[in-house]
């Protein structure tokens, strides 16, 4: 949970790599002042967060996107998305409802999320118009979060 933090704070994901082995050496670095009367993701998100604003800062590179505030409630998000266990779960499910996707779909969820075209280039690709891509692509998100919560709530 805290790589993704981490990974929705940095943007690029070969820096986010770096910076999460960064707040990993911190958080042990630092093991001693940890209150162990809090929760440890509370204080671990803290952590990643200030590494993460500062190497951002320091590279000059890419101007935080989040204000404190978003930056908490995407904290509070993750938190929400439960341990990695449940992290699993949730995946397996994915995989499975992206499964009974058509090829024609699952080709689209991949060039957008796994080789990060945009919807222009996919729109040249597949020749279709950006608007049509939205809106399919909405409602493939649509219909992939009900059947990952179906198949959660039946597990």
């Amino acid at each position: 949970m805290l790589k993704a933090y981490v990974k929705s704070i940095v943007l690029d994901p070969f820096r986010a790599e770096d910076t999460f082995s960064e707040v990993t050496l911190q958080i042990v670095r630092s093991w001693d002042r940890f209150d162990q009367t809090r929760p440890f993701s509370v204080w671990a998100r803290g952590v990643a967060r200030r590494v993460a604003l500062a190497n951002i800062r320091n590279e000059n590179r890419q101007p935080s996107l989040f204000t404190e505030e978003v930056l908490e409630s995407i904290a509070e998000e993750v938190e929400e998305l439960g341990d990695e266990s449940a992290l699993d779960q949730r995946k397996e499910a994915l995989r499975k409802c992206m499964g009974r996707l058509s090829e024609r779909n699952r080709r689209l969820l991949h060039r957008r999320y796994f080789e990060n075209r945009s919807y222009q280039e996919i729109s040249r690709l597949v020749a279709k118009k950006v608007g049509a891509l939205y809106v399919l692509f909405s409602r493939l998100h649509h219909a992939l979060l009900h059947c990952v919560e179906r198949a959660l709530r039946s597990a």
